[in-house]
């Protein structure tokens, strides 16, 4: 169970993000913010309503759809399909916008050779991440690494 500083963190980081958006804070809309926030990968809107009921929120299902959709307008959250056993559903993510403009770099540390990461989905996680834990992610994060030409020479040495 989450202390409750921890959560007070949390609902503020939560807010945080909201304020992107003209759409008022409420309870309701920063409960469901915070569990989108969570789940790194799209969830639907019945997995989002029974987390709030798991952790007492009095919220109906038809709330849920109606701030996710209001949410999606405002650019907030991006919603996709999926299929599954019951067919096409909806499932809902944070919007990370920002996150697929940014430059993902493995630059290798003996020969500087570098090669870009262009992967939506490694994006959008590290944005969740940094959104929860505070971070502001930089435009461009390049990673340390050795390249397959310099691995073997570091195994010789």
């Amino acid at each position: 169970m989450p202390q409750p500083q921890d959560e007070s963190a949390q609902r503020e980081r939560v807010r945080e993000w909201m304020r992107k958006s003209p759409l008022r804070i409420t309870r309701a809309r920063t409960s469901v913010a915070a569990v989108l926030l969570r789940h790194p990968e799209p969830i639907s809107a019945e997995v989002v309503f029974r987390e709030l009921l798991d952790t007492g929120e009095d919220v109906s299902l038809g709330s849920v759809y109606r701030i996710l959709k209001q949410m999606e307008d405002d650019g907030l959250v991006h919603r996709d399909r999926q299929l599954s056993s019951g067919g096409v559903k909806a499932v809902y993510s944070i919007q990370a916008e920002a996150a697929q403009s940014r430059a993902y770099t493995f630059r290798c540390d003996v020969c500087g050779r570098q090669q870009r990461i262009a992967d939506g989905t490694l994006a959008a996680q590290l944005a969740n991440v940094a959104v929860m834990e505070g971070y502001l992610l930089p435009p461009e994060i390049n990673i340390p690494a050795r390249c397959r030409t310099c691995v073997p020479q570091a195994r010789k040495s």
